[in-house]
């Protein structure tokens, strides 16, 4: 995947960070994967397959949340690590110098398995898959915090300080890349309109990206990857990627909720707080698509126009719910 946050390395960069990584002679390199964000290489040494990851170059321009992201990737790898049985690689190595790749960088195990898209399951297998892949939401929600936000960028005493502040940062971040956000600083009145409930939500680990793309298949068994856009907030904020999807209402996904409740800790409903929560999520995943397309692609880039249509797709439903 092009995209103009990508770190293109050189062979002599890799090789040199395996050598002062300690783990051989990198033998072999290639890039991997179809990520938009990170550079990822596969870079064997001897018998060995190892997975090279690099944030964007410093220079990059990104949105105020994705600075030191890769370090924040590290961070949640270990937290499912310590505190789950949730299949993830092993990280090996992790550079933040920016000396020998000029960016931070990490080595991990390379996992071999296709993404869950690409599984070609009957009916019942995928209810399974999407079933175990649930329970793995449960357990990364038992794992709590008392402060909510990116751990890469600031924390918060309350979900409503967390989301408000989060959601300003990407108003601010469209005004410098020169460009005005009329849904964001709507969204914004709404997150006022609805303090007192924000207020009240727990604070538990929120991965925030498990999209098919994002686990893998293994024989029989699912491995989460690119956990960088973690955060500590309202575990309601997952189900976006339950279901449906994103562009359909929490009080649609039953079955997910029925599913999810089988396996928490504390279990979910579909109420008008849960379903503005929820609404809550949407539009700020919204704003992120909304922003990041000025800073990724050029106008004419396809993905530039799916973002400007999820978008909007995503604020029409939010608002709807947030505001009747």
């Amino acid at each position: 995947m092009i995209s103009k946050t990508k770190y293109n390395a050189t062979d002599e960069e890799i090789k040199a960070e395996f050598k002062k990584a300690g783990l051989g002679e990198a033998e072999g390199i290639e890039p991997l994967g179809d990520g938009e964000f990170n550079a990822a290489y596969k870079v064997t040494v001897g018998d060995t397959d190892y997975v090279l990851k690099i944030a964007p170059p410093k220079d990059a321009e990104v949105v105020n949340h994705e600075h030191n992201m890769m370090r924040a990737e590290v961070f949640w790898y270990k937290q499912m690590a310590e505190h789950t049985s949730i299949l993830v690689p092993k990280v090996f190595y992790e550079d933040f110098s920016q000396v020998t790749i000029k960016s931070d960088c990490f080595i991990m195990e390379m996992m071999y398995g296709g993404p869950l898209w690409k599984v070609n399951a009957s009916e019942a297998e995928n209810e399974s898959i999407q079933d175990k892949k649930i329970a793995m939401l449960a357990q990364i929600h038992a794992i709590e915090n008392d402060k909510f936000g990116y751990i890469q960028v600031h924390q918060y005493d309350s979900w409503y300080e967390a989301i408000y502040n989060m959601a300003a940062n990407l108003v601010s971040d469209c005004r410098k890349f020169g460009h005005e956000t009329p849904d964001g600083e709507r969204f914004l009145k709404d997150i006022n309109r609805h303090k007192e409930l924000l207020s009240r939500v727990p604070c538990r680990m929120v991965n925030f990206d498990l999209w098919d793309s994002n686990v893998l298949y293994i024989d029989g068994e699912l491995c989460w990857i690119d956990p960088e856009r973690s955060f500590w907030g309202d575990p309601i904020a997952d189900f976006i990627t339950l279901g449906m999807g994103q562009k359909t209402p929490l009080d649609k996904k039953l079955h997910e909720i029925e599913t999810y409740n089988k396996y928490a800790r504390e279990n979910v409903s579909a109420g008008r707080e849960e379903c503005i929560r929820y609404a809550v999520a949407v539009a700020y995943l919204a704003l992120i698509e909304e922003v990041e397309k000025y800073v990724r692609y050029d106008e004419t880039h396809p993905n530039y126009i799916r973002n400007t249509k999820d978008a909007r797709d995503m604020y029409d439903m939010a608002f709807a719910v947030m505001e009747q």
